[in-house]
């Protein structure tokens, strides 16, 4: 997601803490009545069968720019093949809690409208809660693992400050950067987000720029490569690993479940070997 979308965080409380909060890993509440009941797997689930978009919806926001949702999201060679020919999105049908995401994604095609000259864009949305269209028309209440050009894994709260400012709520250990830091000590701070906001994830470097010269940062391979994207989300904690390397930790999440969302982002993308996973036992240990 482009990064001037979201404000700053709500609030940054000093921390004095220096171990990982214990998940909160029981039921799963519901936010809005028409949201699916999140289920955790018991087994690996193939979420995209290589064919079509059965188990997904799919969303476009009505732009003048914008294309049918059918001539966007298309599938080729297996993978989901996705024009970026106007904002939007694909959507699992079911949610899900307490699970371990593995995917690839790559960079393809071209730039769209306000994207033309800008870093290639899309995103991965997790515990998507309500109706299409909550953000800004575009996409469901959530978590975004940013998927952008140069800065994959940074956090962005996607929520609707004006109809649902209390929901959609996080919380990192951050530098004076804003980039979350593995090891919290005295010099480090809890970023507490309410409704909007962002963490840097880990490998933030702060010569970014949203244009589309930007190269890419390690761990990112280069443009037109795919890379291996994976969060782990246990309890009301969610971990992002890309190409191997954890980028970010989160904590105290709320929703701590939800649907599953694929961005359109006006440039082109695709996703692939999308699969869920019971998490690994010592995930829900406290550290």
């Amino acid at each position: 997601m482009k990064q001037t979308l979201l404000l700053a965080s709500i609030a940054v409380v000093a921390a004095g803490c220096c171990c990982r909060p214990a998940c909160n890993c029981g039921s799963a509440k519901l936010y809005f009545p028409d949201d699916p009941v999140p289920e955790a797997p018991t087994e690996k689930i193939s979420l995209f069968n290589g064919k079509d978009y059965d188990g997904w919806d799919l969303w476009m926001k009505k732009d003048p720019f914008a294309k049918p949702a059918e001539e966007v999201f298309t599938v080729k060679d297996g993978a989901m093949h996705i024009t970026g020919e106007g904002y939007g999105g694909c959507t699992t049908k079911k949610a899900y809690k307490d699970y371990h995401l593995k995917m690839q994604f790559r960079f393809t095609g071209d730039a769209f409208a306000n994207r033309k000259g800008k870093t290639a864009d899309g995103g991965l949305l997790f515990h998507c809660i309500g109706p299409e269209g909550q953000y800004s028309g575009i996409w469901h209440l959530s978590f975004e693992c940013n998927i952008i050009q140069g800065r994959t894994g940074d956090l962005i709260v996607v929520g609707n400050m004006k109809d649902h400012p209390s929901l959609m709520r996080a919380k990192a250990f951050v530098n004076d950067k804003g980039c979350w830091v593995p090891y919290p000590n005295s010099r480090t701070a809890i970023r507490s987000l309410v409704g909007c906001g962002r963490v840097n994830s880990f490998f933030y470097d702060d010569s970014w720029k949203d244009v589309e010269t930007q190269p890419a940062v390690p761990p990112e391979r280069p443009y037109g490569e795919w890379n291996d994207l994976e969060v782990i989300c246990a309890g009301d904690t969610a971990e992002y690993i890309f190409n191997g390397k954890t980028v970010l930790k989160l904590f105290d999440l709320a929703p701590s479940a939800g649907r599953i969302q694929l961005q359109s982002e006006c440039h082109g993308i695709e996703y692939r070997n999308i699969t869920i996973e019971p998490i690994a036992p010592k995930t829900q240990e406290k550290e």
